[in-house]
């Protein structure tokens, strides 16, 4: 058997996942307040849903078919809202840093620590299986593991500058709070290489069995758009005043860019 698509897989995995450290950075730089997080939001929507919808759901439709491809779909998105039931975990706006102001005594300073540990236990378990997902795309080519990473970076940016905000609004260390984002991203890497053993071991890296993981992770990552990024993008609006159009502007500016990278890729 090629392991090329294995490595290739795991190095792109480790990479998205390790994206979260360029949202821990956000904390010297980037307000919560900030239009950015809105923007950034909607765009990581945009271009979630502009993969599924433009390149894995389709695909897996014209190689096995409508019916496989459809309940595949759906599982996807059945499963990830059974973990995200029993692993919520939440977003920046949440955790304000107009409220650390207003607030500064040591109870919340303990009940911010607490959250954003348990923000960075439930992205970790959430990070799983995003692994599976851009080595799954890995398995099919190249081209398309590239593309998931890119897709699950733009994604696990917010989400690291969530675990880093809280922790150093309770303990006042940047360096604290950008380690704990750091290990929260490294789950992303092990969950491929979880997944790398379990197709290995049972002989699943057939052509069927990949369109169908294919199709699994449009659910996966719809799930993620519509449940997570958009409506955190929407509150963070309207905590900071801004219009609602500019997650709208950032969805299709998403949508957009994974077009042109689709036609770029070809």
């Amino acid at each position: 058997m090629d392991y090329t698509p294995v490595i290739h897989g795991l190095i792109l995995t480790t990479i998205a996942g390790l994206s979260t450290t360029i949202g821990a950075f956000g904390i010297y730089f980037v307000k919560q307040e900030s239009k950015f997080i809105s923007i950034a939001m909607g765009f990581s929507a945009g271009v979630m849903i502009g993969v599924s919808i433009l390149e894995l759901l389709p695909e897996a439709i014209s190689e096995i078919g409508l019916e496989k491809a459809g309940i595949a779909f759906i599982i996807g998105l059945i499963t990830f809202s059974i973990i995200d039931i029993f692993v919520p975990h939440d977003y920046m706006h949440e955790h304000s840093c107009s409220d650390e102001e207003e607030e500064s005594s040591n109870g919340r300073k303990t009940r911010l620590g607490r959250t954003g540990h348990l923000v960075a236990l439930g992205i970790a378990i959430h990070n799983l299986p995003e692994g599976f997902i851009t080595l799954s795309g890995a398995f099919h080519s190249t081209e398309l593991g590239i593309l998931l990473a890119i897709t699950i970076s733009m994604h696990n940016i917010p989400e690291g500058l969530s675990v880093a905000v809280p922790i150093y609004a309770s303990t006042n260390d940047k360096r604290k709070a950008f380690k704990i984002s750091f290990l929260s991203g490294l789950a992303e890497p092990l969950g491929a290489i979880i997944a790398t053993i379990v197709i290995l071991t049972f002989g699943l890296a057939t052509d069927e069995f990949i369109q169908l993981i294919l199709a699994f992770v449009a659910g996966i990552m719809l799930f993620i758009s519509f449940d997570e990024l958009l409506p955190s993008a929407q509150e963070t609006c309207k905590e900071n005043g801004s219009d609602s159009h500019i997650v709208t502007f950032g969805i299709i500016s998403g949508v957009v860019v994974i077009f042109l990278t689709l036609i770029a890729l070809k």
